[in-house]
């Protein structure tokens, strides 16, 4: 396996971005292209929390390579009782190391992520720690290219907290590593970032690459220009966030007034009908909601067979 961590989507240069986006369409046109990609691998799915589609896409994404894949729910393995571990990350890890050849990990904790990071053999891909969710990001760009046939010159643009969000943070690295433009709508104007560095890294790509970050309460003069429009969940890690209202940032038919008729509509799933996107929006004709869940089968294709590649 290629000795390398795959923890954001600022771990490619543009030229791998672009092929990686090439290859999980390619993946939806024929997912068995590859099926010995994997042969003899095993692929630990080390998560700390509930999970549908980062789970089942790269269980399938195994199968279809000719893998194997190993769920390991970690809170049943750490027993932890009166915040006492039955057993410490680094202990669990070491003895998985030896045992299987990369790690898929969700862990909102970032505790096993830490030990993980110090090491690339075996390699881990990220599947959403709180901050990045770099399969999540392949996946929205791949359905736009197999929607639109580019994902270059186009507009685009999201709607989300001014905390935001680790997966639309993913999203905006996505396409700023494109060097193309991205307009984000928060209720205050202001975009802070889940992680800290969220301001300087996306400066930095819109310098290095051309593209351009503009975040706006403004939404009728965004939604009328975009191609794209990404809905966040607005998650909040809080016991009640499910009963806070988007008021008139919740994506509905007066929030797309105006908007171009092939708008494409993306969300990450679970979404909260009537929450911060109407059901009537999420099953519309710009919407791209499903196809895109789909997609994050082939974008753990492509990561996968990456990481195979450089055995």
């Amino acid at each position: 396996m290629r000795a390398k961590n795959i923890v954001e989507v600022t771990d490619f240069t543009p030229a791998e971005w672009k092929r990686l986006i090439g290859e999980t369409v390619k993946f939806k046109k024929n997912r068995h292209r590859q099926p010995k990609a994997l042969k003899n691998k095993r692929i630990g799915l080390m998560f700390d929390s509930n999970s549908l589609r980062t789970k089942i896409s790269f269980e399938t994404a195994c199968y279809l390579l000719g893998g194997d894949s190993y769920f390991i729910d970690i809170h049943n393995v750490t027993h932890e009782k009166d915040g006492v571990k039955r057993e410490t990350f680094e202990d669990i890890i070491d003895t998985l190391d030896r045992m299987v050849d990369a790690y898929v990990v969700r862990d909102y904790s970032r505790q096993m992520l830490d030990v993980l990071k110090r090491k690339t053999n075996p390699p881990f891909i990220n599947g959403f720690c709180e901050i990045g969710h770099p399969s999540q990001a392949l996946a929205d760009m791949a359905v736009i290219k197999w929607k639109k046939g580019t994902v270059q010159g186009l507009n685009y643009a999201g709607v989300c907290p001014e905390a935001g969000s680790g997966v639309l943070e993913s999203f905006i690295y996505a396409v700023l590593l494109l060097g193309e433009r991205i307009t984000i709508i928060t209720p205050s104007g202001k975009l802070k970032g889940k992680n800290k560095d969220f301001g300087a890294t996306a400066a930095r790509l819109s310098e290095k690459y051309g593209g351009s970050l503009r975040v706006t309460n403004e939404i009728k003069e965004t939604v009328i220009g975009a191609d794209v429009l990404y809905a966040d969940e607005w998650w909040e890690n809080t016991k009640n966030f499910l009963r806070k209202k988007m008021g008139r940032y919740r994506v509905d038919d007066h929030f797309l007034a105006g908007s171009k008729p092939n708008l494409s509509i993306l969300h990450c799933l679970p979404a909260h009908p009537g929450r911060e996107i109407t059901e009537a929006v999420m099953r519309g004709p710009q919407s791209l909601i499903f196809d895109e869940a789909e997609f994050r089968v082939y974008s753990a294709m492509s990561l996968l067979s990456y990481l195979a590649a450089g055995r």
